[in-house]
This record gives structure tokens, sequence and C-alpha cells, in this order.
């Protein structure tokens, strides 16, 4: 195999190691001259058309982080399908041996560092386990293979490899026979950790993967000797019962890595203004279009592109905030995925990823009038558009803010997600000067393919929750809410007191939230503390499952989260019980 050509490209070297699935050999991409790694598929291994391999690249492809061993292709050649992958010049956690406390608590908060963007992605990674963490001569540690979302089974079943796996690594709940959970991968990885400490695994040195196998579904640990200081939190993290196990931000939090808070939006709309001001703007923007928004919308609009607005915007339950977006425009700046079915859906965002560990955000959201205001150099315009003003980067992030002749607002932001040093500015830049272009050219462009009509979009968001339910928060005027563009998102603020509600529409991928599951009028939900920062518990409640245009699995979530300076278990009482208050007002999906 050493001198073969692949693809036309990439000229095949030594091998640089084998498992169950597949076997990886180092390689030379002649067109970007740079070392990269190869994995094709063991012969036997049922993946004819390289769809596992595919769906592997496409998982990867979702993940930022400098911890997670980067994808960057998939490759035919003949009958074959190669996964092209970062060349990381390392060795596996297995073939280290057992380590000292230290070392192990600085490869736990890297591989969890991992783990939560692998959640943040809606990802399972379903296969923690030593040989599949990477760690480097200067001691990086990085998450590596995502290869059997869909075979959980692998290790224990598969015997055409002299590198046959056991299921050492399994929660017990998986073991059982239950679907995994974000709970099953952190308990995966307190088992790592155990390992690595140990030197076996937490259920014992029997070469039997069967017997392996009873003794996780049965729960039957060895008690942990070498921990230290870890010994609390791996043991939590090994708890039997998933609800009792930490949450990977909490791992973090333990290993001396505090993940940085979610930042949490607001709306500059004077709340006495708010019941009045806000339904004549949107009776202004979207005319007969759409029911009067304090009543909830049951079906879509047959609104189409042909149909005269009177203004830029139209119909926001047509109106396409990714013609907004040039991607191509971004191109220059690192790879770019569109991601059209991501957040709330008054916005449209690109990721950027630059080199290393950099990765940005790019995004253009329609707002109300009266939502931002901005500083900075003002640009005036006419017909459509009134003015651009460009505030100057604060180093992380950058903003626009476009005011449309209705007084509607786009606001375009580009941020670094992870790592530092891109030029948001210029992304930034990039999308205003598409959206002066369309704005130039006549309204914005309605969606090529409409909201479904089972969407939460057709759901005045101000109408899940009412009086009586809003009487749980004192100082709250329920008739006096601060809305978002669509109705899509909601707000109340105490005037006695410094809590606050938040209701508001979201679309991620499945697993995407870390917490306690629950049921919400027959729904799966999850409580999750701190959800959008610190100060906050949320419960998100999944409104209906879809495959988005990519082929991948998504979901509409609604959120109702609870800020203040109450204790934990307050803000996320308050918030299960709104939560509990609003569910049965949702449509069906």
């Amino acid at each position: 195999m050493t001198g073969r050509l692949v693809g036309g490209r990439y000229l095949l070297g030594e091998p640089l190691g084998a498992g169950g699935m597949g076997s990886v050999w180092r390689a030379h991409d002649q067109q970007l001259d740079r070392t990269v790694a190869l994995k094709r598929a063991h012969a036997g291994v049922d993946d004819q058309d390289g769809r596992r391999l595919r769906r592997e690249a496409r998982t990867g492809a979702r993940l930022h982080d400098p911890h997670v061993v980067t994808i960057f292709d998939v490759v035919s050649d003949g009958d074959e399908h190669w996964l092209v992958l970062e060349y990381l010049p390392s060795r596996s956690l297995d073939e280290l041996g057992r380590l000292p406390v230290d070392q192990v608590a600085r490869i736990g908060a890297q591989i969890a560092s991992a783990l939560r963007a692998v959640h943040a992605a809606g990802i399972l990674h379903r296969d923690l386990k030593p040989a599949n963490v990477l760690v480097t001569a200067d001691g990086t540690a990085k998450l590596a293979d995502f290869g059997i979302s869909q075979r959980l089974w692998a290790d224990a079943t598969l015997t055409d490899s002299t590198s046959v796996g056991t299921p050492t690594h399994l929660a017990p709940e998986v073991a059982d026979g239950n679907d995994p959970t974000t709970a099953s991968d952190v308990f995966s990885l307190g088992a790592v950790l155990y390992s690595a400490l140990e030197g076996h695994s937490p259920f014992g040195t029997d070469p039997n993967p069967l017997a392996v196998l009873r003794r996780s579904a049965r729960g039957e640990l060895d008690p942990l000797k070498h921990g230290g200081e870890l010994t609390p939190l791996i043991t939590r993290m090994l708890a039997v019962e998933p609800s009792e196990r930490p949450t990977i931000d909490q791992v973090l939090q333990e290993l001396g890595h505090t993940p940085p808070p979610r930042p949490r939006k607001r709306w500059a709309i004077p709340a006495a203004a708010a019941g009045v001001a806000v339904v004549a703007v949107l009776g202004v923007l979207i005319g007969k279009a759409v029911p009067d928004p304090s009543k909830p919308s049951s079906a879509p609009t047959t609104t189409t592109s042909s149909t005269p607005t009177t203004s830029p915007v139209g119909n926001p339950l047509t109106v396409d905030p990714c013609a907004l977006i040039d991607e191509a425009s971004l191109k220059s700046f690192g790879e770019t995925t569109l991601e059209p079915d991501y957040g709330n859906f008054d916005r449209c965002d690109v990721v950027v990823t630059g080199k290393g560990d950099q990765e940005a955000d790019v995004r253009a959201e329609l707002n109300l009038p009266g939502t931002e205001t901005a500083r900075g150099d003002v640009q005036k315009f006419t017909g459509n558009l009134r003015t651009v003003t460009r505030e100057k980067s604060g180093g992380d992030s950058c903003e626009r803010l476009l005011v449309l002749s209705d007084r509607t607002q786009i606001l375009v932001v580009a941020k670094h997600t992870h790592g530092s040093g891109m030029n948001v500015c210029g992304m930034a830049e990039a999308v205003t000067q598409k959206a002066i272009g369309v704005l130039r050219a006549g309204p914005i462009p309605r969606r090529k393919t409409p909201l479904p009509a089972n969407s939460l979009a057709y759901v005045d968001a101000c109408t899940l929750l009412d009086s009586k339910a809003l009487k749980l928060i004192r100082g709250v005027d329920a008739s006096q809410p601060d809305r978002s563009f669509g109705n899509w998102r909601c707000g109340w603020d105490s005037t006695t007191t410094d809590l606050e509600v938040d209701l508001y529409f979201d679309r991620n991928q499945p697993g995407s939230t870390d917490g306690q599951p629950l049921k919400i009028s027959g729904r799966s939900a999850i409580l999750s503390n701190e959800n959008d920062g610190p100060g906050t518990c949320a419960v998100v409640i999944t409104f209906r499952e879809f495959v988005d245009a990519d082929g991948q699995d998504q979901e509409e979530l609604v959120t109702m989260s609870i800020a203040g300076t109450a204790k934990p278990v307050t803000l996320c009482g308050l918030a299960t019980k709104l939560a509990e208050a609003a569910g049965p007002k949702l449509p069906k999906a």
C-alpha cells in the first residue's frame, strides 16, 4: 500500500494503526503539501458505498474544537472510500499505561472540553474509550473516532480483526439495552479517566467481553484506588443512575476549566410601550398576511414571492434571512458552512473555520424597530435602506446595524466561537455589503422552501404564558411583554425583583442540551441549570423533529428560561412550573 496514490491526490505512507472498523495510514496531500491521515474501512466491514465513512465525515465536520481530531474530507478511489483526517503525531491513552493524577486531570479537562463541543453540536460520541483519546508529546489531548454513532455494539460483536475491543467503558443503562444520552457519554469519560489512573476498566480485567458486559449492565464497578483528589468527581461520573452524574459543564468546572457563559439576549423595547407599539409595528410590517399577534397562528399563510409587500421585509413567515448572506464572500476567511436551520427563525448563520482552533460565527438577524442600538460610523441611504452603523470591533466580535425604511433592523454579527485572530470585521462587512445590495434591488427575497405547516414558526410565543401562569413571578405584568420579530421570542421582567422570564424558540440537533430529562405535556424536555449563562435555569422542550437540507436530524425547541440572583433550585423550580403551564398550549407538531 505504501507509495500508492489515493484519489489522485494523497500519497500513502506507512500504516499508523488499525481497529475493529478500519485501518489508518499516514499520507501526503500533494495538492496542499501537508501531512494527513487516511482511514479506510476493513474488508468485510459492511460499508460498500462509503456511507459509514461519509456519516463520520458529516459528524466531524460539525465539530470545531481544539481537542477534537479534525476531519477534512471523504475521497473515493475506485471501489474504496477513504476518510481524510488531521495527522496528529501522538499515542493513544491506552498505550500510555497508568498516569499520575495531575496528568489525568489535564487530559480529562481537554477531553471534557471536546465532549462539550460534541454535545453542543447535537452529537453523542457513544464510543469514548482510551483508544480514542490521542495524546501528543506536549500533553495535548484530542478526541477521535466518530465512526460508530449507529453501531453501539461494534466492539462487542466484530470479530474480523485482531484488535477486537470490549464494552469496557459503556454506561450501565446502555449496556442494559437503553438508548445512550449525554449522561452516558459522561459515564464513559469517567471510565476513561478511571482507566488512566488504574490501568484497567472500572469493570475489572476479565478478558471475556460478555462477562464485562454483564458487570456493566449491573453497575458492578471496582473501587478507585489511585484517584487522589479526582476520586470524588470520577465516583460521581460513574454513578449507576444517570441523573446522579454531573453535567459535562460541571465536570469542566471541577477539572479547573470553566466553560464560557452563554450570552443572554434582551430587547431594548420600553415595557410600557411594548404592548401597543410592537403590535402596531407588526401591523405595518405584515399587513393582513399574519393574524393578530395576540393570537397564535395555526396554519401558514399563502403569501408567495410574487405577493406585493409594503415594506422591504414583508411577511416574517416567508422572508428569508439567508438571502442577506453570500456564503461565497466569506470563503476568503476560511472554510464555510451555511446553517439555515440553526437558532430562531429570524436569523441565518455561517460558521467560518480558520487555522488551528479558529472558528467564527457570522449571522444576519431580523429585529423589530428599537431592538438594538449602535454607536459608530453612520452611513445614510435612500430607498429600502435608511442607515448602516458600523461599530468598532471589540476584539472577538464585530457588529453592523442596518435600519430599513420601515425601521425594521438587520443586525449583522461576526464573533469568535473558538480561538482568536480572525478578521471578524471583514466578515461582518462582507455580509453587510451583500445585504445592502439585496435591499437596493428590492424587498428581501422569500424563502425558497416554505416553513412547514407544523412548525413553531406559526406560534406566537407570547400566548404560551398567560396572567395566571405569570403570577408565579411577583411584579410581572403579563399584558406588557417584550416581543421579538415574528413573535418567536417573548420576555417579561419583574418590577419588584430582578427575575426575568424569557420564552423563545430554537432549532438545534438532538442532544444539544445537557441536563435532567423531563416530560412536559407528554413531550421530551431537559431541565438545564445555567442554560443561558450564570444565574439562569431553563426547561428546553422538544416540539418536533425534522431532517434538514443536509440530511441531518434537527429539532425545533421551546426554551422556558428564568434569570435572576435567586438560588438555582428556585430558578429551576420556576422554570419547570412555567414550562408546565406553557406545554399544554403548544399545538400538535
